[in-house]
């Protein structure tokens, strides 16, 4: 790739495209691609957004910056990214799904190629083997990645949630608070299922399992010992993702939770509460390459009636899972306005 070559600003086509795995996949358009060519002038390499910034030559001698999301540090990890896979001064040519908003110069990453040959995407051909090369497990233990849908679950929410949590929607839509995403506040269960980031299943016992998940800074813990759930857990040490106990139905895992922390997008963009009750059923499927998960659910404070649901797990024992990590400013990044 020539220098000339790098002054092209943007050329627009169209490409198909898959669904986002990403909570901000809704500002990008997957039904066209934009190539941005020119000088790299930064590229924060973060959790749980990384950015990467390129400054585009115009005729007239100035210069249009880009700014380019891309997946969360530890994806592109996996994919041979590095720190220092774009430095300040590399020409770049990078292909990116474009924003909605056609006045923005912003872009969700495809791949970038510098002129020196380097050629990095997402996924890459290793990542895609081992997406395709179903590898059977042993039992559930072991690291999962799960199918992207959480956007059908949305669906699923829309027409249950009740009126309270309309308008509570409403308020908090029209208060100055930012964002839960924005806080490294991560998706409630069971949406985040849906949600194609790694878990990592450990029986540490058998009275405990633990589900490690790569937007967890602690694993949620599955008590098997027979105890039930508490009365009641005081406010300051609930969580998202409430309290757990197990048990095994033959070859099913039951997961029964309750004590759910108050979340203001807990039910696909509506709120969820304190009295949700989900079980969730983890059964391997018969070649024993995915984890089946079904669920049901109950929150009469905002639904009014249970969800029942779906999600599967893919055995992925070519993933190796990384350890959580948020930094509130890159979380803060995609509100950003080129």
């Amino acid at each position: 790739m020539s220098r000339s070559a790098l002054k092209l600003t943007l050329t627009v086509a169209l490409a198909a495209a898959p669904a986002f795995a990403h909570h901000s996949f809704v500002a990008f358009d997957a039904d066209s691609e934009a190539i941005v060519r020119g000088t790299v002038t930064g590229f924060e390499f973060r959790n749980p957004h990384t950015y990467l910034f390129v400054d585009v030559p115009q005729p007239d001698g100035g210069v249009l910056p880009w700014r380019i999301e891309a997946e969360t540090m530890n994806d592109l990890y996996r994919n041979g990214w590095r720190e220092d896979s774009a430095q300040p001064g590399d020409l770049v040519t990078v292909r990116v799904y474009p924003a909605v908003d056609t006045a923005r110069r912003y872009g969700r990453l495809k791949s970038m190629e510098k002129i020196d040959g380097t050629y990095l995407e997402i996924p890459n051909e290793d990542d895609e083997r081992g997406r395709d090369n179903l590898v059977p497990a042993s039992g559930i233990d072991g690291v999962w990645l799960p199918i992207q849908t959480f956007a059908s679950y949305f669906g699923v929410i829309e027409p249950l949630v009740n009126e309270q949590a309309r308008s509570e929607r409403q308020r908090y839509g029209a208060s100055d608070a930012l964002p839960p995403n924005t806080r490294c506040v991560d998706m409630s269960i069971p949406q985040r299922l849906g949600r194609a980031h790694v878990y990592e299943i450990e029986t540490v016992s058998e009275n405990l399992i633990l589900i490690h998940g790569e937007d967890d800074a602690e694993p949620r813990r599955i008590y098997l010992d027979g105890r039930p759930h508490p009365k009641t857990i005081p406010e300051d040490q609930q969580s998202y993702t409430g309290h757990s106990i197990g048990r095994w139905e033959g070859g099913t895992l039951v997961i029964d939770t309750t004590h759910f922390k108050y979340q203001d997008n807990g039910h696909a963009g509506y709120p969820s509460g304190g009295r949700k009750h989900l079980v969730e059923r983890f059964t391997l499927s018969d070649d024993k390459t995915h984890i089946v998960i079904d669920v049901s659910m109950e929150d009469p404070e905002f639904l009014t009636a249970p969800v029942v649901h779906q999600f599967q797990w893919q055995h992925s024992p070519h993933i190796v899972r990384l350890p959580h990590s948020c930094d509130r400013e890159s979380a803060l990044g995609y509100l950003e306005v080129n």
